[in-house]
């Protein structure tokens, strides 16, 4: 690259001024028109009469020719108002590497790191799966004679800034309109890349889910969950050779989610993944996903998983970028290990979901005297899920020996109802699976921002019914001190431990089967009950403390008025 990119930027806004309020696509025609206007500059003998002529004298190939009548037309004479205004060479970088008009562009310094691991060289046939307006060959492959390059892009604008990026770069271009999940490939490829869009749904994903079960021999049931991460995934798996390397950008959720397990397994027991970098947040301007960078390869016995979460430079207030130091740092972890980085068998993530996210192994809390808490639990079940209005049929205003909580009762680790709220009038039947168990622990399904538990206290003539997102957990009282259970919940290290276990994108969430495999202490029984003392004395003292503040605020909202 000549130029700076704030140049080539300020070329292309001057070149777009007299389109804006004439096109829609704008970014088609600025492109064009650079194209157009290095040609001019270039060469000798070109007629500019008309668009026509142009193509005729300049020997315009016919896919770029109608790409040029598609986005200038009726709009030469705009075009040749910019005639000896710029040089040939800052007028091809606009074509190259302008992407300011281009939504969801790869960040170039991603690309930079696929190149590096990549590592193409001159006979590789390459494939860019959702090639988009070629930001990959045009970053990775220009200074590398490739073999053979193929893009499988679905937007035909982007195609179009694809194909004129394309001619810039060499004959051995080719960009094919099509969907990446159903096209048809020829043949199979030596390095691929693909920045894939994220969370599509449609019929389209169930043909791609049948084609791909009968290739890789997936169970129905596995592969008709999965997110379209793992479908294009799949689908690059299947279109590269077996000396072959790839490279594709997923989101995070794709790395841990329940419905991707299955995919997960498949793929880290058959050898196929290589290694998982978790990237940093905000590379990309126009969505905050997290995003994760997947290398696949055949015959891997482990997978290297990085953490680069925090490997990083700030482009700006809101964007991080990857410096060349931050990605060399990368490459290095991939070839060479490090802090960030661990190796892990396929073996060693069953019990883990087949989680490919560093962190996940690389932060495992570290519990002296750690026991599953499964080994002390009695039971554990949801609370109910019955509609509101069924409980509001059975509402009683006045007490009664049944009342029920809800999430929201869950405060500071223990239980708050305001005084004569939340009783009904009898316990249906539906509900009676309900009641919460003496000294049993309810603990919220999902973090809101934390994890939420509390001790539920109540004698044998009252019943407590738990509603909506709560685990009921009853403690096998022989082995565990639910007070101290609770307070180890409501520790520092209690919280990371459930955070260790949960999952879920932007809300955690936690299932009963990770709440079983929550490591816990486990002293003995007698420092157990100890602790536990200590923590309901603590409860005690914020019960009076909340007391009095109620009783402070309701005087402070008596202030005006109250003579006395």
């Amino acid at each position: 690259m000549k130029y700076t990119i704030d140049t080539i930027r300020d070329v292309s806004i001057k070149l777009g001024e007299a389109y804006r309020g004439k096109i829609s696509n704008i970014g088609g025609a600025v492109v064009s028109t650079a194209y157009v206007l290095s040609k001019i500059e270039k060469t000798t003998n070109i007629s500019t009469a008309t668009l026509d002529t142009f193509i005729e004298t300049a020997h315009i190939s016919p896919d770029i020719s109608d790409i040029l009548s598609r986005n200038l037309n009726g709009l030469w004479e705009i075009v040749l108002s910019y005639i000896d205004m710029f040089d040939s060479d800052i007028l091809e970088e606009v074509v190259l590497y302008d992407n300011s008009y281009f939504k969801m562009s790869t960040p170039t310094s991603l690309v930079e790191l696929a190149d590096g691991i990549l590592e193409t060289n001159e006979h590789d046939k390459v494939l860019d799966i959702c090639s988009g307006v070629a930001t990959f060959p045009v970053y990775a492959l220009q200074n590398t004679k490739v073999g053979e390059y193929t893009g499988v892009e679905l937007n035909f604008n982007a195609n179009d800034i694809a194909i004129l990026r394309g001619s810039l770069l060499g004959d051995n271009y080719s960009f094919v309109i099509n969907n990446a999940l159903t096209y048809d490939y020829p043949t199979s490829y030596d390095r691929i890349f693909s920045n894939y869009p994220f969370a599509l749904k449609g019929a389209d994903l169930d043909d791609c889910r049948r084609s791909l079960q009968d290739h890789f021999g997936i169970e129905s049931t596995y592969i008709s969950r999965c997110s379209s991460d793992w479908l294009f995934n799949a689908m690059i798996i299947r279109s590269l050779n077996a000396s072959g390397k790839a490279v594709a950008i997923m989101t995070n959720g794709a790395a841990f989610a329940k419905p991707d397990m299955y995919m997960r397994q498949y793929f880290a027991e058959n050898g196929y993944i290589e290694a998982v970098i978790n990237l940093p947040h905000a590379l990309f301007a126009e969505t905050m996903i997290p995003t994760t960078m997947i290398v696949f390869s055949s015959n891997n016995k482990s997978i290297r998983l990085i953490n680069a979460e925090n490997i990083f430079s700030k482009e700006s207030k809101r964007l991080n970028t990857l410096s060349e130091n931050d990605i060399q740092s990368i490459l290095n972890c991939i070839n060479n290990g490090g802090v960030n980085t661990i190796d892990v068998l396929p073996k060693d993530m069953r019990d883990h979901d087949y989680n490919l996210i560093a962190s996940h192994y690389l932060d495992k809390p570290v519990v002296e005297d750690g026991v599953c808490f499964g080994a002390v639990i009695k039971s554990i079940s949801r609370g109910s899920q019955v509609k509101p209005e069924l409980l509001e049929s059975y509402k009683s205003i006045i007490p009664t020996k049944y009342r029920f909580i809800s999430l929201a009762n869950v405060v500071n680790g223990s239980i708050d109802i305001e005084e004569g709220q939340q009783y009904i009038t009898e316990l249906p039947k539906k509900l009676d699976k309900f009641v919460i168990p003496g000294n049993s622990i309810v603990l919220s399904k999902m973090a809101s921002p934390t994890f939420r538990s509390a001790v539920v206290n109540c004698d044998s003539d009252h019943f407590v019914i738990a509603t909506g997102n709560l685990y009921i957990i009853e403690i096998d009282e022989n082995k565990a001190d639910p007070y101290y259970i609770q307070a180890f919940f409501d520790s520092a290290a209690g919280e990371t431990a459930l955070d260790y276990v949960s999952g879920g994108t932007a809300v955690k969430n936690i299932s009963i089967e990770a709440v079983k495999n929550i490591m816990i202490p486990l002293p003995p029984l007698e420092e157990q009950k100890i602790i536990a003392l200590k923590y309901q004395a603590a409860l005690d003292e914020y019960d009076v403390l909340k007391r009095k503040m109620k009783k402070v605020l309701e005087r402070k909202r008596t202030v005006i008025g109250n003579k006395g």
